[in-house]
């Protein structure tokens, strides 16, 4: 058995347009470990790796290469379960609709939302014929929270709402739904709607005696109130919920907490408070090991090292949390990191490098196809020029990010 592997390192089966497949580099590495007699794992992660490459449609090989997989499952000794297992999961016609939502999380956890889409509105209409309605709600919110990544926050809206509906049954479920749906309605400027929807949401966290989720209902009501000017509500309601996490010994929500109300404080100018609460969060991060919390915590403070024009004590703290992102393998967050580092020695007058750092966040956001994010570092990189006095390069290169943002025919 054998994948199908474009010349330009594309995967040619699952047809996706990356840079380097992800799907070939895990196949690849996955079958050097399964030569050296690994354990079940590791030979299961094969096969979900292969069927997912195999669900796709397939495409001609006039442009490709192979990749032969390791003789324990290619050859005769392989020829057995395993082999049997992964042409019956290749089919998307046999795949159930757990299966399908797992294919899809494959795909979303890489951020190929183009990818996971089909597989989770597939795993819906699965469940629909069945009439499982909590299936149904599962792919629901997987779409809505990918149709929000996306920015398609009306559709989101949609997908969550309806979600929310299938739910009444399931306290703990619909209450994270709610969460969701909340985050949606803000995006959408429909403040009251967000605030009825994230206090339904604690009341449902309550109901299920989930106090972790009750206080994120309270964070994001404590940010919602600051938004609309009521500080004093809103930092009450966030203090509330970080009692609440110091008590339980809940660290990771507490990095949150701390993390909310230093940028509740940013947006009220308080940039003393911000910072106080930003270096505690970044101390308890460092402690607990909560590298993702860390990294968001660094880049925060690079930014408002850069508002105070220390453009070098930034780029410190920007150039680690670039290295945490790429340890989580966070591709969209290190895109953001390469921008704002290519920000900082602009500032800094450093040209050519700026250059050099909005080119690797731009490649990034290409490879991500986020052209939105695509023509905002096509505008810094454009702003780069001009500070160089390269008018003519400028110009270009704000025309090809104002082509990107036009709608398509």
């Amino acid at each position: 058995m054998v994948l199908a592997i474009g010349r330009k390192g594309w995967c040619h089966r699952c047809g996706h347009s990356k840079q380097a497949s992800v799907h070939l580099q895990v196949v690849d590495s996955v079958a050097r470990m399964m030569r050296r007699m690994y354990d079940k794992p590791v030979r299961t992660a094969m096969i979900v790796f292969m069927a997912l490459c195999a669900a796709a449609m397939p495409v001609p090989h006039a442009d490709a290469r192979t990749l032969s997989l390791p003789g324990d499952l290619a050859g005769p000794a392989g020829a057995g379960a395993d082999r049997s297992f992964v042409e019956r999961v290749a089919s998307t016609r046999a795949l159930d609709g757990a299966e399908l939502l797992k294919i899809g999380d494959l795909h979303e956890v890489q951020n190929h939302f183009l990818e996971a889409l089909p597989y989770y509105r597939r795993a819906l209409a699965t469940f629909r014929a069945r009439k499982d309605r909590k299936g149904q709600a599962t792919a629901l919110v997987k779409i809505g929270r990918v149709q929000e990544r996306q920015g398609r926050y009306a559709e989101a809206y949609s997908s969550l709402h309806e979600a929310v509906l299938l739910l009444a049954a399931e306290d703990g479920a619909q209450a994270q739904a709610l969460l969701s749906l909340g985050r949606v309605s803000e995006a959408l400027g429909q403040v009251a709607e967000a605030e009825r929807t994230y206090q339904e949401a604690g009341a449902r966290f309550l109901r299920a005696q989930d106090r972790s989720g009750y206080n994120e209902s309270l964070i994001r009501l404590g940010g919602l109130f600051i938004a609309q000017g009521r500080a004093a509500d809103g930092l009450a309601a966030m203090q509330k919920a970080l009692k609440d996490a110091r008590e339980r010994e809940d660290y990771a929500q507490e990095v949150t907490i701390l993390t909310a109300m230093g940028d509740s404080h940013m947006k009220g100018d308080d940039r003393g408070a911000a910072l106080a609460l930003y270096q505690e969060g970044l101390r308890l991060a460092e402690v607990r090991r909560d590298v993702r919390a860390e990294a968001g915590l660094r880049v925060r403070l690079a930014r408002f090292y850069e508002a105070d024009d220390r453009s070098a004590e930034g780029a410190t703290f920007a150039w680690r949390a670039l290295a945490l992102y790429q340890s989580l393998k966070d591709r969209p967050l290190e895109a953001d990191t390469w921008s704002l580092l290519g920000n900082l020695h602009q500032e800094e007058g450093n040209f050519p490098l700026a250059v050099e750092y909005h080119e690797r966040a731009l490649a990034l956001y290409r490879a991500l196809r986020d052209q939105a994010r695509e023509a905002a570092s096509l505008a810094n990189l454009a702003a780069v020029y001009e500070a160089q006095g390269l008018q003519q390069q400028a110009l270009d290169t704000k025309q090809q990010a104002v082509r990107l943002l036009q709608p398509r025919p």
